[in-house]
């Protein structure tokens, strides 16, 4: 079986996958139909592989539900991660008696919060609180935080009344590492400079929260963000010095090697245990076992013995990220990299195809997951990782070394001077992440990932023959349909993105001829927080929400972006679009007392060469068949009643797009005597008691009301009278509070079909 044990990773993978996916099923009776001749043993081998992991996988999910109940509760449990506080929050998970759960607690003074920090993993604590379940995936593409909760076992949300009470308690050695851990998190946060204090605590402890939000996001839309997660390259480096020293203070080598193998297993843990970490630590003690004991160990046996052991441990790494691109590109490293690198003699040209190799291997997954990949990932990559495997992480491994041994002048000059080049460093980083060399691509299908793959491999293969021209070519080809297929597409959609307490709507033409994004929605902020309250980053709808789901749609321009008021639940994530994608045309409201938003628009359109005008009633413009009218725009210093109304005909319906339009500017419309029936009126103010007015719906009598509102606003939104209004005229509702996105897509000028993500309450 050496050689081919990889056979078995495979099928292991496959059948953990295949019970979500039928593309996973589809690939393993490829596999077994491939071994079929010839390999008639090894077949009936790898199917049996294939069904045990399937049924681990199918046990794993059965097992994994809950016993609790949503509402008020008290708990006792152990907390088993790093609490972590940003702002006035403060969020751990704990082991109880019955399952896993994540705790989120609001704190209410600055002492408390003061108070809360000393809180270890490993200890007991007594609870009270609610019980809810996680919020469920609302918008397409974006990160499904429900289903993460899931593959970690954790069904609720526990929203405590009260700080917890902790104690300590009983430690095993796993609770002792951790603790270990989070001690040295708690050094790091307070002996380092702050400038390197994130990229030290990411690179040793492999915990990112000490990053700004700013400088995490650079390094994901520069295709950098594996540097920061610990891999194989951080595995090697301390486990070379830490061999290299070993052997430096007269330690045998047997003696390093067998200390070594025992290094592993703490070090997996204190750095989190990731599945980067956990491939990268099984693949290094294989390696040492078998420098130990002198026996040959094939790497693609050994990678494909760790994934095993990983899918043992837990299925549901499978579907990690970090899993998925670690095995990927090592599995891909270690076939190819040998053939491919025996024409390369230069160590530049050698490292120069190795980042080409892993970027090919790895491209369908950034795509499948991030709808993107910059430009200048390659480039970078071909620096910046050499730079922080030989001068960076050596240089931490120092300050450790030094902060340990109480070497304070040492540490302190030394730090220093590594602080002031990651600083420039992070600045540049962001100053290119602002550039928005990304090349959008859109969301990639199940289906699509599996041809991708194949198309990648294939190149690679010719790589290794020598067809070097020929690569490029299907290369270059695969990437140039992959970037115009969202363009190709004959469907339209329109989009009420759920944007909780606000409006966005995008609207795309056949083809992409024409982009209209109509609000973007936005979170208000009451007051300024006190400075203890405030985090790193708040949370903006425009860059959060709106920005990826265009992304996700290969949308890579916006031709008409309108803001049909300046009120901050429609304007507020505005300047995100603005500076995330290319936009020709921005129209904004009557009024001549702009708001601070709008003025911060202004501003930010000019800096990025936006053309701005002002929305004029009787305005029209026509794409193809679909036909869009301004109808209202009223100078008026109030906002709600100066929205924006904007009469679209579009695939098969009319439709009414209302803002944030109340009884008084609905009066306007009705006095003008041309306002005919719709079939679908985007509900005005979000259902409030001042909307919708009943001659106003007895003249429009649309067929659908879509009203975009937020789930459990504090407004009450929408009005209970205002819904009944509707239902007496038979008129059906939709409501993202409850529907979540809201989407019509369509072909051609054809009625199309309506689809929403949760099927309501």
């Amino acid at each position: 079986m050496k050689g081919n044990v990889w056979l078995f990773a495979l099928s292991a993978l496959l059948g953990v996958i295949s019970v979500d996916s039928r593309y996973g099923v589809c690939v393993g009776v490829i596999l077994l139909l491939w071994l079929w001749k010839g390999k008639k043993r090894l077949m009936l081998l790898v199917g049996l592989t294939f069904l045990l992991f399937f049924s681990y996988t199918t046990f794993v999910n059965v097992a994994n539900f809950t016993s609790l109940k949503e509402g008020e509760i008290a708990l006792n449990g152990k907390i088993t991660s790093l609490p972590h506080i940003v702002g006035d929050s403060l969020s751990f998970e704990v082991a109880t008696p019955s399952e896993n759960i994540k705790v989120q607690y609001y704190l209410a003074t600055e002492k408390e919060k003061n108070e809360l920090k000393i809180l270890q993993v490993g200890q007991m604590c007594s609870l009270t609180g609610s019980l809810k379940p996680p919020s469920p995936l609302r918008v397409p593409s974006l990160f499904d935080y429900e289903r993460y909760l899931y593959h970690k076992k954790i069904h609720w949300i526990y929203v405590l009344n009260e700080k917890p009470s902790c104690e300590a308690s009983s430690e095993s050695i796993m609770i002792t590492i951790q603790q270990y851990r989070q001690n040295v998190m708690t050094d790091i946060a307070l002996t380092y400079p702050t400038q390197l204090q994130g990229i030290a605590a990411s690179l040793l402890v492999g915990d990112r929260s000490l990053l700004p939000t700013d400088v995490i996001e650079a390094y994901q839309e520069l295709g950098l963000s594996h540097v920061l997660a610990v891999s194989g390259l951080h595995v090697g480096v301390i486990g070379g010095l830490f061999f290299w020293i070993a052997i430096r203070t007269g330690v045998t080598r047997e003696k390093a090697y067998s200390t070594l193998f025992l290094f592993y297993p703490f070090y997996l843990i204190f750095t989190g245990g990731a599945p980067s970490v956990i491939r990268a630590s099984l693949m290094a003690m294989a390696v040492v076992l078998s420098l130990r004991f002198k026996l040959k160990v094939n790497p693609l046996d050994g990678i494909a013995v760790a994934c095993i052991l990983t899918l043992l441990a837990n299925p549901y790494y499978a579907f990690h990220i970090g899993f998925q691109l670690s095995f990927l590109i090592s599995f891909a490293l270690i076939v190819s990299s040998q053939t491919i690198l025996r024409r390369y003699h230069h160590p530049f040209t050698k490292l120069l195809a190795l980042s080409i190799l892993a970027q090919v291997a790895s491209f369908p997954l950034v795509i499948y997951h991030f709808y993107q990949i910059s430009i200048l990932s390659l480039g970078l990559n071909l620096i910046y990782v050499p730079f922080i495997s030989i001068i960076v992480l050596p240089t931490l491994l120092l300050l450790f070394l030094f902060d340990f041994l109480s070497l304070t002048f040492l540490f302190t000059v030394v730090s220093e001077l590594l602080a002031t080049v990651i600083t420039y460093i992070h600045q540049f980083f962001l100053f290119l992440s602002e550039l928005n060399m990304n090349v959008i691509f859109g969301a990639m299908s199940e289906g699509g990932l599996l041809l991708s793959f194949i198309i990648c491999f294939s190149i690679a293969f010719m790589w290794e023959r020598g067809e070097i021209r020929k690569a490029g070519v299907i290369w270059l080809l695969y990437c140039g349909i992959l970037y115009i297929a969202p363009y190709l597409s004959p469907s339209g959609e329109i989009t009420f993105i759920d944007v909780g307490q606000g409006d966005s709507i995008l609207i795309t033409l056949p083809f992409k001829r024409q982009v209209i994004l109509i609000d973007t929605g936005g979170k208000p902020s009451f007051g300024e927080d006190e400075k203890w309250r405030q985090k790193d980053s708040s949370f903006d709808t425009g860059r959060d929400i709106v920005l990826p789901f265009i992304k996700s749609k290969g949308i890579r321009k916006i031709d008409v972006f309108i803001l049909t008021h300046g009120d901050f639940d429609h304007a507020g994530g505005a300047v995100e679009i603005l500076k995330g994608v290319p936009i020709r045309k921005m129209l904004l409201d009557q009024s001549k007392e702009q708001t601070e938003i709008e003025m911060n628009l202004l501003q930010t359109a000019r800096a990025n060469e936006v053309s701005v005008s002002n929305a004029k009633e009787g305005q029209t413009w026509t794409v193809g068949e679909a036909q869009f009218a301004i109808i209202q725009a009223l100078q008026t210093p109030e906002e709600n009643d100066g929205s924006i109304i904007l009469r679209a005909n579009v695939g098969g319906y009319s439709w009414l797009f209302t803002g944030d339009l109340e009884e008084a500017g609905e009066r306007q419309l009705l006095s003008k005597g041309s306002l005919p029936q719709t079939d679908v009126l985007k509900v005005g103010h979000h259902g409030s008691a001042t909307s919708s007015s009943k001659e106003f719906l007895e003249t429009t009598l649309p067929k659908i009301a879509v009203i975009s509102v937020g789930e459990n606003n504090r407004y009450g939104h929408p009005n209970e009278e205002v819904i009944n209004r509707y239902k007496e005229l038979g008129i059906s509702i939709l409501r993202t509070d409850v529907n979540g996105t809201i989407r019509y897509t369509y072909k051609w000028h054809r009625t199309g079909k309506w689809s929403v993500m949760l099927n309501g309450k």
